[in-house]
């Protein structure tokens, strides 16, 4: 029997998930400051102490995962399905702000709503990439 030389050579294999992931930031609301507000105007709707604050119940989408926002949406809100964050410039929630000019360590004011119902928040957007 013959042998034939065989020049050696290196085979990579490349990892595809089956699933596309986004990059995500979180934004816990600082209820003291946001449940302030609600009552300066009036609103009767509180933010409830034990989940709004925490960072994964607001998240913020880096969909293609440009380092640029893309969306925001608050989860898990008690049978209200995730409700789109409408992310504003000033404390009074007058001037809208655009999403892509988010960053992480930024201090944001954003407002949800559901049927007749309105919540104000704010708070500070931080890194959360095992969020999504």
């Amino acid at each position: 029997m013959k042998t034939k030389w065989i020049t050696p050579r290196t085979e990579i294999e490349t990892f595809v998930p089956d699933e596309y992931v986004a990059a995500c930031w979180g934004v816990g609301c600082n209820i003291t400051a946001a449940n302030a507000y609600e009552e300066h105007i009036h609103n009767p709707e509180e933010h409830r102490i034990g989940y709004c604050e925490r960072s994964n119940n607001q998240v913020i989408y880096d969909d293609n995962e440009d380092g640029i926002a893309d969306r925001m949406i608050e989860t898990g809100t008690d049978g209200l399905g995730n409700l789109t964050c409408t992310i504003f410039n000033d404390p009074n929630y007058k001037n809208r702000r655009d999403i892509s000019t988010v960053k992480v360590n930024d201090y944001i004011y954003w407002k949800t709503k559901s049927g007749s119902r309105t919540w104000h928040h704010q708070g500070t957007v931080m890194p959360a990439s095992n969020m999504s």
